[in-house]
């Protein structure tokens, strides 16, 4: 909810592969296909196709093959698995070219209880003497509709080396922790006064010109951890950290008449071990207003205690209901809230190609939780560099460009939004006239 101040949830169809590190796999999903569950062990996942007027399941999983079958004998004796007595209608079987490797395919057609449904099975031989098992679900109607493209799904399939991506993730979480280590006074000091506009528009549908639906101001200041909450200015505090001040406008839809406004202050101390914060966001259509408010709290390690911990509250202030907190420890590398905001300055140090994996408080799409972050920096010879952003096991989600000195260029998102970085005179411009500014 209140990520989407900013972070309008998700644009471009991604050409970067899925890539599932328990699995041990990556493969090309259709475009709006969602990731409904994944589990490590043992190791599988479930992809819908998102759309309830045309749905399908593909599940996909890994395991051990110890008596070395084929994949052909797996496919056939996983299907028969649970089979009931009702006749069924083999649609296609036989061997299909999965890469550069042989597998084995069998779809059939059985009436049920729902309707009639296609049960396809893919094997596929795996490294370590293992398999790779997908299963597809569809109406008889989603099958004809969609089996081209779940079958060249089902295709692009490229099994990884699980080992190799352990020591990958082993990598990312030492890049994290060696940035994270490296924050002190001294370098933060060095953002303190970094200030940035950045355009927030949506792509047209057709030909013509993207949208502007918003825009917002990022700047970075010293301050106490009691500012988070503006003071009078009477009480004078020494800093004990940055604070990174978040302000935005958006009018998602222009025909509704719905203006979002936030205001959040992110504060976190020198060394980053302890964090506060505080959105405040309000919703109005003409005078009709409503608000709601985020703070968040991590506190330093205690004796006895090896894991910092963090309590997030929620309320809406128009009504003064406030919601169970949420609650829970922070491990380690552990990506601030601040931080989030001002990856790119932090980031542009950064002179070679480079992934860092932390974990972080996230809560779009209005689901508070943990996740573990992946941040990879391609670098390129004018010294930009593109940030790509994944969040757990799902597709990359956000795409950043930043130039030399960290400054946003241009970020895509997922549902056709993107952000460009800009000056104040430009969004006046915009914004003046619609009286939004």
């Amino acid at each position: 909810m209140f990520n989407a101040t900013i972070l309008i949830l998700n644009s471009l169809l991604s050409t970067t592969p899925y890539q599932n590190s328990a699995l041990g796999l990556k493969m090309d999903l259709p475009e709006g296909a969602v990731v409904m569950g994944t589990r490590d062990n043992p190791p599988f996942c479930i992809i819908s196709s998102g759309d309830e007027d045309n749905v399908w399941h593909l599940r996909l999983e890994r395991s051990e093959n110890p008596e070395s079958k084929t994949v052909k004998e797996i496919v056939l004796q996983s299907i028969t698995v649970g089979s009931n007595e009702k006749p069924k209608t083999t649609i296609e079987s036989g061997a299909m070219k999965v890469g550069a490797l042989e597998g084995w395919w069998k779809a059939e057609e059985s009436t049920t209880e729902i309707g009639n449904m296609v049960l396809g099975k893919l094997g596929i031989p795996a490294h370590g003497n293992q398999f790779i098992l997908a299963s597809v679900l569809a109406t008889d109607v989603s099958w004809r509709r969609n089996s081209v493209i779940l079958k060249r799904t089902l295709q692009s399939i490229v099994p990884l080396d699980p080992i190799a991506l352990i020591q990958d993730n082993l990598k990312g979480l030492e890049a994290a922790t060696k940035q994270l280590t490296s924050l002190d006074e001294d370098y933060l000091r060095t953002l303190v006064g970094f200030k940035e506009w950045r355009r927030i528009q949506k792509s047209s549908t057709g030909s013509g010109p993207a949208s502007d639906i918003g825009y917002a101001l990022i700047q970075i200041e010293t301050g106490n951890i009691e500012e988070v909450e503006l003071h009078n200015g009477k009480e004078k505090m020494v800093p004990n950290g940055i604070i990174v001040q978040v302000i935005s406008r958006l009018v998602p839809n222009p025909d509704t008449g719905i203006i979002i406004d936030s205001y959040a202050r992110y504060w976190m101390s020198w060394d980053g071990k302890e964090e506060r914060w505080s959105n405040r966001v309000t919703r109005s259509m003409g005078k009709a207003k409503a608000t709601e408010c985020e703070t968040g709290l991590r506190n330093r390690r205690e004796i006895g205690s090896p894991k910092s911990r963090l309590m997030v509250i929620q309320q809406d202030l128009t009504s003064d209901i406030i919601e169970t907190p949420f609650k829970t420890l922070s491990q380690d590398p552990w990506l601030p809230r601040a931080l989030v905001w001002i990856l790119g300055p932090i980031l542009s140090s950064v002179n070679h190609d480079a992934c860092f994996i932390w974990k972080t408080y996230e809560n779009s799409g209005g689901v508070q939780r943990v996740v573990i972050r992946t941040d990879s920096i391609e670098k390129y010879p004018d010294g930009t560099r593109v940030i790509t952003t994944r969040f757990g096991e799902e597709n990359v989600s956000v795409w950043t460009t930043i130039d030399p000195n960290g400054r946003m260029i241009l970020q895509e998102q997922k549902e056709d939004a993107f952000v460009t970085g800009t000056t104040e005179d430009v969004l006046r411009a915009i914004w003046s006239p619609r009286n939004l500014w």
